[in-house]
């Protein structure tokens, strides 16, 4: 196994200098004027978002929207069509400003005036913290000329040269560079065309002085069969116009567009698929553009991806499903199912990554930017693991509502055959099953026909309506329960309720059973196992089999295992730590912010690795509300710790940081150390937690606004006696943190885990490899050649940053992070590493009631 990684990032020289020339255009100030005067809101910003998805669905010669007061709201190569972004903006001031103006005839094209202005893409200086400061335009256009020259360069990979045109603009500043045209497959769940695309975006690491940009493989699926169901109600789909959108000469790009699904207006369907608001006015009023009807689109894929001036691809979503081939397959039956999913899988091996580095490396070398370093591992390959223990004289009450015998056998056969236990049951109590061993538990029976069968729909009435009057109707019929017990509950998937019209009660169960003193978790039924009819002779996989004295096959009697681990979770099932040697001994705190619109929620949870865990909310007052673990499901469901949004709630959010912090009127002096999570509090309410501000060891208080220009109060470890602080960043979907693989040169291909230094006080933590990675590290999908390597999953570790933001003296930094990366793999209720530290982790998990 190497000892260092390297990341797919690479470093903005300090003397980078690339200038280039483009098109900038101001919102004319009277059109600001009286979009400003029609504005139904007052005191409310102008909702710009729409804005951004009309003018990049309709030019493909902008790269950049800003916001609506920017000197820089529009930023464009040349040849920007002046009269198809005013078309655009007037298309969405008549949907979100006002309809009652004619905006197509009140605003001229002519006064919006494009100017030329030249940048510096690769501009930056370095903070006062160290911390690289890229110039905002950076940002904005830094992407989009690195994939134009990318794009026009070429890429051979794989000794194969690829032919590639620019992605869609994005609202956030990202730009793709994409293999094109995409490759059609077909295996036995369908057929679909797939293609890879490399995403570039500059990010910031903390104390570090320059800037990083990142090139992220991944790639886009299209369905070419029927599209019969999305997971919600919202799509993008891309476009593609061989010979071009609007001129003869333009960027050979792709265009994304926002769809949306709406009540149908005739009587045929109850669903329709429309472009977003003000889209489809500016394309009815570009007349030239021959844009093709979204419904149409999800109909008959495959003929809109074959013909047109302009080429319409659905983007492909995970549990997106679609019309099966062959229609006479009978559902379960042999062969295709009636519905299906996509036939390529996500992901690639990690030797793909590494090939698209090691060529880009190449092209970006000659703009001053260059691949990032190796680094070093920070503990030893295999080092002593947490171990958890158990109160073994605890016991826990199971309520189990199934609508199958089949499902609440599974569950019982899990008890028995999957964590050992033995039954022992009271004559007396038919409905009632015990437990004992490892466990101790009474599983309780309840018929749950009634609550698996979805929420019905109001012609007029609002979903959202329909799962709170559905959740108080479940807490009714539950009542109040007297201790404290979870539920399991026999549950469809989302594709079930979508089938049947019927609205999923998941959201709403979870509510209505919480509030009455159950947690709930849901189980998929379960199906008796059914041997292979056939299996390959030279197969490396042995033949699958049941699960030892059961009628189930493994994978069922694993999800029933995992939904009882989970349940007991609930019910703080928790365990204590031991923590091995060379690790602190330390309490441990989570710090998290749940968002629901306008609403905040901010969490702590403690573990002090004795007791069960405790978790603290916002009172109504301001004060902080703490209980037992277990009863957080309960107060999140009934609404308790709900800050809402007024002048009072930064204010609120930062006290309440301060006292879990132990910084508040009787400072805490005990060992502990806070984990917190870098995307939920550094905009809301902590500006410290930001790269540009964070300083070790130098601690800005929550709530204070820290100005660049000004050195604000801080605190010392002194001042913090027993305080530390760990600043956690995933990579989430935005790809803040950049992939990673081993640096040996002989096994550059094979995946790797452990601890890994940055910097002095920043580390990457990658966990082992998952079940899920059992692909071989040979199966490249960069070879259009082979197609069957599209049909296998791939999923590769991806790194957290780990930021040792605050220490005490004395401190082993490297052991800070160590504890942090570990304590990612010590839970009770899960094998599977998870993204953030245990505490931080069930932080993560409450959103389930909210």
């Amino acid at each position: 196994m190497a000892d260092s990684i390297s990341l797919t990032a690479f470093a903005i020289e300090e003397d980078a200098r690339w200038d280039q020339e483009c098109l900038v255009a101001a919102l004319p100030k009277a059109w600001l004027q009286r979009f400003d005067a029609a504005y139904q809101k007052p005191g409310y910003s102008l909702p710009s978002r729409g804005l951004e998805e009309i003018i990049f669905a309709v030019d493909p010669a902008v790269m950049h929207v800003g916001g609506v007061r920017s000197e820089t709201f529009v930023v464009a190569f040349p040849g920007v069509d002046r009269r198809v972004v005013t078309v655009a903006i007037a298309a969405w001031a008549a949907t979100q400003i006002t309809a009652k103006i004619d905006w197509f005839t009140e605003l001229d094209s002519d006064d919006l005036k494009f100017v030329s202005r030249e940048f510096n893409v690769g501009e930056h200086r370095p903070r006062r913290n160290s911390t690289a400061a890229p110039a905002a335009h950076v940002y904005d256009m830094l992407p989009t000329f690195v994939a134009q020259h990318v794009a026009a360069a070429g890429l051979t990979l794989l000794g194969k040269e690829q032919q590639l045109i620019l992605g869609p603009p994005q609202r956030n500043n990202r730009r793709d560079v994409v293999i094109w045209p995409p490759i059609r497959i077909e295996d036995r769940a369908g057929e679909g065309l797939v293609t890879a695309k490399i995403s570039f975006h500059v990010e910031t690491v903390p104390n570090h002085p320059r800037p990083h940009l990142h090139a992220d493989l991944s790639m886009s699926r299209f369905p070419l069969t029927p599209v019969t169901y999305v997971p919600n109600l919202g799509a993008t789909m891309w476009l593609h116009a061989p010979n071009g959108f609007l001129r003869e000469k333009e960027p050979h790009t792709l265009l994304a567009a926002p769809v949306r699904r709406r009540p149908a207006k005739d009587q045929d369907s109850r669903w329709q698929w429309q472009w977003a608001p003000g889209l489809g006015e500016a394309l009815a009023t570009l007349t030239q553009l021959p844009f093709p009807a979204p419904d149409k689109v999800f109909a008959a894929p495959a003929t809109a991806a074959g013909e047109g001036a302009i080429r319409a691809y659905v983007l492909y979503s995970g549990g997106t499903t679609s019309e099966a081939v062959d229609d006479n397959v009978p559902a379960g039956g042999a062969g295709r199912s009636p519905s299906l999913l996509h036939a390529a899988r996500t992901g690639f091996v990690p030797g793909d990554h590494i090939e698209v580095h090691e060529r880009l490396a190449v092209l970006l070398e000659p703009l001053s930017i260059r691949p990032i370093g190796k680094h070093p591992r920070a503990e030893p390959r295999r080092p002593d693991s947490i171990k958890i223990r158990f109160d073994p004289e605890r016991r826990y009450t199971v309520e189990l509502w199934t609508h199958s015998d089949l499902t609440k056998n599974a569950v019982l056969a899990t008890l028995e055959h999957h964590f050992g236990l033995q039954r022992a049951d009271d004559a007396g109590e038919p409905d009632v099953a015990r437990y004992t061993g490892d466990l101790h538990l009474e599983v309780r029976f309840h018929d749950g026909t009634d609550f698996a069968a979805g929420i019905q729909r109001e012609k007029n009435g609002s979903a959202d309506v329909r799962q709170g009057q559905y959740a108080n109707q479940v807490e009714r019929e539950l009542g109040d329960c007297p201790d404290p017990r979870v539920a399991i509950l026999e549950l469809d998937g989302p594709r079930h309720f979508a089938q049947r019209d019927r609205i999923d009660p998941k959201s709403a169960l979870r509510k209505g059973f919480a509030r009455s003193g159950r947690s709930l978790q849901c189980l998929q039924p379960a199906a008796l196992f059914k041997p292979p009819g056939t299996w390959p002779a030279d197969s490396k996989r042995p033949r699958p089999t049941a699960y030892p004295g059961t009628a189930y096959g493994q994978g069922t009697i694993h999800r029933c295992a995992a939904a009882i681990n989970d349940a007991l979770r609930q019910v703080g099932r928790i365990g204590t730590y031991e923590i091995p040697a060379g690790l602190p001994e330390l309490d441990h705190i989570g710090v998290w912010l749940h968002v629901d619109g306008n609403v905040r929620i901010p969490l702590v949870i403690r573990h002090h690795g004795v007791d069960e865990p405790t978790a603290s909310l916002v009172k109504p007052d301001g004060g902080v509300l703490e209980m037992p673990y277990h009863q957080l499901p309960r107060a999140l469901a009934r609404g308790v710790g709900r800050v809402k949004y007024d002048s009072k709630q930064e204010p609120t959010i930062a006290e309440f940081l301060t006292s879990a912090l132990g910084l508040g009127e009787t400072p805490q002096t005990h060992d502990r150390v806070v984990f917190v999570r870098a995307a939920g509090f550094r905009h809301r309410g902590w500006d410290w937690l930001q790269d540009k501000h964070l300083t070790p060891d130098a601690l800005v208080r929550p709530g204070v606004e820290i100005d660049d220009n000004e050195v604000p109060a801080t605190l010392l470890p002194a001042d913090c006696p027993g305080l530390r602080i760990v600043r956690i960043r995933e990579a989430g979907t935005e790809m803040e943190v950049a992939r990673a693989f081993g640096a040996d040169p002989d096994v550059h291909a094979a995946r790797i885990h452990g601890l890994f230094e940055f910097s002095e006080r920043v580390f990457y933590g990658l966990n082992p490899k998952s079940d899920q990675m059992r692909t071989r590290l040979d199966n490249t999908k960069l070879d259009p050649d082979l197609h069957g390597n599209f049909t296998r999953m791939v999923a590769n570790p991806q790194p957290v940053e780990l930021t040792v933001a605050f220490q005490q003296p004395g401190d082993d930094t490297a052991a800070l992070a160590a504890l942090t990366n570990r304590l990612r793999r010590a839970h009770a209720h899960t094998s599977q590493d998870t993204v953030f530290p245990s505490v931080l982790h069930l932080c993560s998990l409450a959103s389930e009631y909210l």
